[in-house]
């Protein structure tokens, strides 16, 4: 049976953004956190990955989301590495208010890569076995996102240029995965922003961001209540989401 994290967090102010609920990168950021702390605790984390020239990439998420804690709320974070093959490994998030439900559901399906060489490789199983995953031969796919439509029947598509800097760099030394959802929300205007909250994103990550590479990020509403998202450098598209959103109420 594969182990289970679990911490009981308080959502500080600085982990909102200005609707005073848990932010969008945020929620990101205590997901990834958790499974570094599971990780350490097992000894096969950072220190022990990046010894061995291995590093966790992550390649998709399915966030569904039924209510964002609000500032000053306790939550509990859980975590668990459910299932792997040989290059592939699908791993959990849920976020529960005091009553027990789940607030937040988060699938993500992960990699392994070669720090050097910056290429994928088959998952190193001194850091699997730890975590006690269920072996299959085949994993079941997660959603992917719908593409922006660039034909002319295809509603506006709205753009922004991003240049990321010094902070937005992980260990890995690539864009930190909390950050493109910053970047993909950036060209979706202020007040829908404020006046909608989403219900469920869909995340797929083709290539890494580096520092100084300059990237856009674009935007497409083909609903009032769904958006399509593309991040690009050049010609490359680096990541690729789509949001189901609902008015806040």
């Amino acid at each position: 049976m594969s182990k289970i994290y679990s911490e009981n967090l308080c959502v500080r102010d600085f982990y909102c953004d200005r609707s005073g609920k848990l932010s969008l990168p945020m929620i990101a950021e205590l997901a990834i956190s958790a499974s570094i702390q599971q990780t350490s605790e097992l000894g096969i984390g950072m220190e022990e990955l990046q010894a061995a020239g291995r590093g966790w990439v992550l390649l998709q998420y399915d966030i569904k989301i039924d209510r964002r804690p609000a500032v000053g709320e306790q939550i509990q974070v859980t975590t668990e590495p459910i299932r792997s093959n040989q290059f592939f490994a699908l791993r959990n998030f849920d976020f529960y208010d005091l009553s027990g439900k789940c607030l937040i559901h988060i699938a993500s399906l992960w990699a392994m890569i070669d720090l050097k060489r910056r290429r994928l490789v088959s998952l190193d199983q001194r850091f699997i076995k730890p975590l006690n995953t269920t072996s299959v031969e085949r994993l079941e796919k997660l959603t992917s996102p719908t593409i922006l439509d660039r034909s002319a029947q295809g509603n506006s598509i709205a753009a922004e240029e991003l240049k990321p800097t010094y902070f937005d760099i992980d260990t890995n030394q690539h864009v930190n995965n909390s950050n493109y959802l910053r970047y993909f929300l950036i060209p979706v205007a202020a007040d829908f922003m404020f006046s909608h909250e989403p219900k469920r994103i869909i995340i797929k990550y083709n290539k890494e961001i580096r520092l100084d590479q300059i990237v856009v990020s674009k935007v497409q509403f083909t609903g009032p209540l769904h958006s399509v998202h593309e991040i690009a450098t050049n010609a490359l598209v680096n990541a690729t989401a789509e949001i189901e959103w609902a008015e806040a109420q």
